[in-house]
């Protein structure tokens, strides 16, 4: 995986009809394990690292005045990530050091907003509101008026409007974030296989969803089973003179189905009932 593997998504449960969600927190080999409160410093290390040429991550930051700012407010944002999926969520790293790990991914459950993923509560103890202050009023508009709420409302949209998703159970992965260390060592893979085993896999009516926003990611995610939904854009790309990173970045919409069904052949019902 390259440095640059990256999805960031908000988490939609809401049209998911499964019973509570158990989580494996044992370790199941020496490189990959469970993460908890006390590895989130770590495990953001590692994503800053694997996010720093990502377009996403570019746009958000773009308005501070030099690359320490920068860096801070994004270590802030993916400590939040961290501390709230870790909570109602499940996250991986893989491949320990002790400056961090080679890979770390972040997911939703089917349950995670039932759990209280987006209560004011969790937020808070996740450091959202340290976010917020540090981000400045540009930056708070493009992380918490402008990427949440598009990916939120995006995702609510697909689910809601398409047959092929309707009441399944979504894993969502929030973020997957590899260094230039893990290159060839099939951390994603390792990672994909754990949870497709343990977790996504374990019933016929789970579906994974990312929001990837780097292009290069797309034939990665396809090998897992993944399908190109649409794609959602983050800002302003109708200029000219419009520069990817700095006013705008696409996301790709990527969705597998249950146990790797390809929805693609499948038809939305709900287009030829009138539903839509």
């Amino acid at each position: 995986m390259s440095a640059q593997t990256i999805s960031i998504t908000k988490s939609h449960n809401s049209n998911a009809t499964i019973s509570e969600t158990r989580i494996v927190t044992t370790v199941t080999s020496n490189s990959l394990r469970v993460l908890n409160h006390n590895d989130t410093r770590k495990a953001a290390i590692t994503l800053l690292e694997s996010f720093k040429n990502d377009s996403l991550a570019k746009l958000l930051v773009c308005h501070l005045p030099n690359q320490e700012e920068k860096d801070k407010c994004e270590l802030a944002l993916y400590e939040a990530y961290l501390h709230q999926h870790i909570s109602k969520g499940l996250c991986l790293g893989i491949n320990e050091s002790e400056d961090g790990f080679e890979t770390v991914a972040i997911w939703s459950t089917p349950t995670s907003v039932e759990r209280g993923l987006d209560s004011f509560g969790t937020l808070m103890q996740s450091g959202y509101d340290k976010v917020w202050n540090m981000f400045g009023e540009e930056g708070r508009e493009k992380v918490f008026y402008g990427m949440l709420p598009l990916l939120h409302d995006s995702c609510e949209r697909i689910l809601n409007n398409d047959s092929r998703f309707r009441h399944k159970g979504v894993w969502t992965l929030v973020y997957l974030g590899s260094t230039i260390k893990a290159r060839g060592k099939g951390n994603a893979r390792k990672m994909f296989e754990y949870m497709f085993k343990n977790h996504i896999d374990a019933t016929d009516n789970n579906i994974a969803y990312l929001e990837s926003s780097s292009p290069d990611n797309i034939p990665i995610y396809q090998r897992f089973g993944f399908n190109v939904y649409e794609d959602i854009v983050l800002g302003d790309n109708n200029s000219k003179d419009a520069i990817e990173g700095e006013h705008y970045a696409i996301m790709n919409v990527m969705i597998r189905g249950p146990r790797s069904h390809d929805w693609t052949k499948d038809q939305n019902t709900y287009l030829t009932q009138g539903k839509l």
